[in-house]
């Protein structure tokens, strides 16, 4: 009789242990979530929202093509502030949500017409948008079509940064219609 009731309380101790120390499972990884960035989106909504807006420009007359890189960096003197020069003089920065275009033109239209059209445009379309930058420069807009394949086959916009800030600066060199 004593076996019989050492082996139940046994198994009696073995389950009190058992459920004393839970189930052990494999621990679940949190959900990778792409990193957000100042604007709140992700690589996908940046995708989405380049492409969105690529097509509102090409609804104006005279674009051909349009490629839309999308940024949130601080151009200029990086301090998302303005700066005083040597010379006593402020060098804007510019920060936010920045529009960067590359559009081919038709030769029947006004050049710089058309620019203003499509940055007006594409600025009153997303309130999150702080600057748009607009170019028909040739090397300029290889170099946005560039930036735009990489982000497009699904590399981290972070590896474009410093091609992003020499846009930037040759934007403001050159003068675009902003």
């Amino acid at each position: 009789m004593y076996k019989k009731e050492a082996g139940f309380l046994l198994i009696i101790l073995l389950l009190a242990m058992l459920l004393g120390s839970g189930c052990q499972t494999a621990q679940k990884k949190p959900l990778e979530t792409q990193p957000q960035n100042d604007t709140g989106l992700t690589a996908s909504d940046r995708r989405v929202l380049a492409d969105r807006l690529s097509r509102l420009a090409m609804t104006v007359e005279g674009v051909q093509k349009a490629t839309v890189v999308i940024s949130d960096i601080t151009l200029a003197n990086g301090s998302g502030t303005t700066s005083t020069t040597a010379a006593n003089q402020t060098e804007p920065s510019i920060s936010g949500m920045i529009v960067m275009l590359g559009i081919n033109i038709n030769d029947q239209v006004d050049e710089q017409k058309t620019k203003k059209d499509v940055k007006d445009k594409l600025k009153v379309s997303d309130t999150r948008i702080s600057q748009v930058l607009v170019t028909s420069d040739p090397e300029l807009v290889k170099k946005i079509n560039d930036v735009a394949a990489g982000i497009i086959k699904g590399e981290p916009i972070s590896e474009y940064q410093m091609d992003l800030k020499q846009l930037g600066k040759k934007f403001q060199d050159d003068n675009p219609a902003y």
